[in-house]
């Protein structure tokens, strides 16, 4: 909960100095490279701790072969659930909320964005620029964890990520704060906003189900490892007195889930929608995997992400501890 605080406020704080920016018209330039900067070292500092932890490095048996298969399943169900929800509540591809002309193409309701007619070609660029530093640091962080990085290095990444997305969200709220959409968006969208959320619970839910029919796992089982929601260090350790096995595969899911999400949220914002990339880091939406969110979408993506990651964080207790007594 001091966590979520502490990103809540470095983010509000953000917008505000955003929004002053926004009213004096103020400009500051470089900061789309200096967020790209801190997302490469973020990510190379995540696969580092990946690279360097033995457990995780010995597990990729037949306990991360199940938590791989379950991870794509999930996040393909994620994913499904939230494009079909966002075509019901009439939603575009970058989650504008929209109208049907009479040509038939969907049009934005917001004067000045992008329509689903819109090809999208520079922020197709960017994601595909992103996708390939995103992939190239996670590689590169997981090797030189495995081989070259020390152990005082490794012990302090949790404190380098902490810090680094505090930068990073408070440059999210900052981009939010100078966009100036925030209030209309919100107006848009209304009580749909909160409904995301739990489709993706649903949509992961039904991906563990689906696990269960396909691999050696109990429907129980599966549904315990699904309902960590991508939190890999609370989940684990509670499914850690209902089953060894379990709570190991748990962590391999939970880690697969962030790390793939990193990897795909560009290839999603840029071939799916916007709104969908939300789906796939479940409680990492809120922190982690914010940043690089608004970087593949737009600024009004990042509430969508926040507000999701928070109410996921909220349930992943309240889901695992029930499944478990079930």
């Amino acid at each position: 909960m001091n966590v979520l605080i502490l990103y809540l406020g470095i983010t509000v704080i953000g917008y505000i100095a955003g929004t002053v920016m926004n009213r004096k018209q103020l400009k500051i330039r470089g900061t789309g490279i200096i967020q790209t900067f801190c997302i490469i070292v973020l990510v190379f500092t995540m696969g580092s701790r990946i690279g360097a932890d033995d457990e995780i490095v010995k597990s990729l048996g037949t306990i991360g072969i199940t938590a791989f298969i379950m991870t794509i399943l999930i996040l393909a169900s994620s994913v499904a659930s939230v494009f079909i929800v966002r075509k019901l509540l009439r939603f575009s591809r970058t989650g504008d909320m929209i109208k049907i002309d009479e040509t038939g193409c969907d049009s934005s309701e917001t004067d000045g964005s992008v329509d689903e007619c819109s090809t999208g070609e520079d922020k197709a660029g960017a994601g595909n620029k992103m996708t390939y530093y995103i992939v190239l640091a996670v590689a590169a962080g997981i090797a030189a964890g495995y081989l070259i990085l020390p152990d005082m290095f490794i012990d302090i990444s949790g404190t380098l990520i902490t810090a680094g997305l505090c930068v990073l969200l408070f440059f999210v709220g900052l981009d939010i704060g100078r966009e100036g959409t925030i209030i209309d968006s919100f107006r848009q969208a209304g009580w749909r906003i909160m409904v995301f959320p739990f489709v993706i619970i649903a949509g992961t839910m039904a991906g563990s189900l689906i696990s269960a029919l396909i691999l050696p796992v109990s429907v129980k089982d599966a549904l315990c490892v699904g309902s960590g929601m991508g939190w890999y260090s609370l989940a684990p350790a509670m499914l850690a007195e209902y089953s060894t096995e379990v709570s190991a595969i748990s962590f391999m899911h939970n880690v697969m889930r962030e790390l793939f999400a990193i990897l795909l949220i560009p290839f999603v914002a840029r071939r799916i929608g916007y709104i969908e990339t939300v789906s796939m880091p479940g409680a990492a939406a809120m922190d982690v995997c914010l940043p690089i969110v608004e970087k593949a979408t737009k600024s009004d993506i990042a509430v969508y992400s926040f507000i999701s990651g928070a109410v996921l964080s909220i349930a992943v207790p309240i889901l695992v501890g029930f499944i478990m007594g079930l």
